[in-house]
């Protein structure tokens, strides 16, 4: 498998020209805000946004972390400091981010206000851009930091098609972006974990190896995560194929002649991995 996956060419040209465009509100922004999945969060970043925001203040959100191992996360919390990236991994269904920004952005926020005390100017909101790669919960951000449905979101990559600005409240405007991968040629273990979160189509790899390499890393470092979804024991005495076997017999994933559907066992096991129906879980850690 490993010439198949080696390197995979990801740059839609629909996302080549969204990066030109981006320039243009990467300069009129105050600050940023780059997402991240906090299950996989080297391989959900963008490496060229750096680039693109240079100078701008920035902070990074992980998404998604309910369902990420809580104790790897806080470890990425950490490293990130470390480098002088402020983070924050929260539950966007759950918890309110809005006011951690505004201690987040504090001093931008007193600085604007004093410029435009100085200058006569009504007071005029924090100008924020969103940005990150697709499915890794932008939109949802925005929909929490609004209070309501003010940004299309979907688990899927390409649900966000244009730019949305949307008023937050007098101290900030959000900018929600299209998602945006890097240019560049993805590595084999990038490319896996992008299509294990769902952030790339599962359909550009091999479903039946992607499903063989779940299972792997599965069996090393979440192994009861098999046995309590699919009630499948003694996995120490099971091939792959014989899990999947067993996961389309419970299913009901019968062909011709009573034969399971291998395809159909691997994409449900996929999508149940990349819904978090498999457990708390990290694909990286520091």
């Amino acid at each position: 498998m490993g010439e198949q996956l080696k390197k995979v060419h990801y740059f839609p040209g629909h996302m080549k020209k969204a990066l030109a465009r981006l320039e243009p509100y990467v300069r009129s922004s105050d600050v940023v805000i780059e997402m991240c999945d906090a299950r996989a969060p080297l391989s959900s970043r963008n490496p060229l946004l750096k680039e693109v925001t240079q100078g701008k203040p920035r902070c990074l959100i992980f998404s998604k972390n309910d369902m990420a191992d809580p104790l790897v996360t806080k470890a990425w919390e950490e490293h990130f400091l470390s480098e002088g990236l402020p983070s924050l991994a929260i539950d966007l269904k759950k918890e309110k981010l809005v006011n951690s920004l505004k201690v987040l952005f504090k001093k931008e926020i007193e600085e604007k206000r004093a410029k435009e005390e100085k200058r006569g100017m009504k007071k005029q909101p924090l100008r924020l851009l969103v940005m990150g790669i697709p499915n890794v919960g932008k939109s949802t951000l925005i929909n929490n930091l609004a209070g309501r449905k003010a940004a299309i979101s979907g688990n899927k990559p390409g649900v966000t098609r244009g730019e949305q600005w949307i008023k937050i409240n007098e101290d900030f405007i959000t900018l929600d972006t299209p998602g945006i991968l890097p240019m560049n040629y993805l590595e084999e273990e990038q490319a896996i974990h992008l299509a294990f979160l769902g952030s790339m189509k599962q359909e550009i790899l091999p479903i039946d190896d992607l499903a063989n390499k779940l299972i792997d890393f599965l069996r090393i470092n979440y192994p009861k995560s098999l046995q309590k979804r699919y009630q499948i024991d003694n996995l120490t005495n099971l091939g792959n194929e014989e899990i999947l076997q067993m996961l389309g017999q419970k299913k009901g994933f019968l062909g011709v002649g009573g034969q399971v559907d291998f395809s159909k066992s691997a994409l449900t096991l996929l999508k149940d991995f990349s819904d978090g129906l498999l457990g708390r879980y990290s694909l990286e850690r520091p």
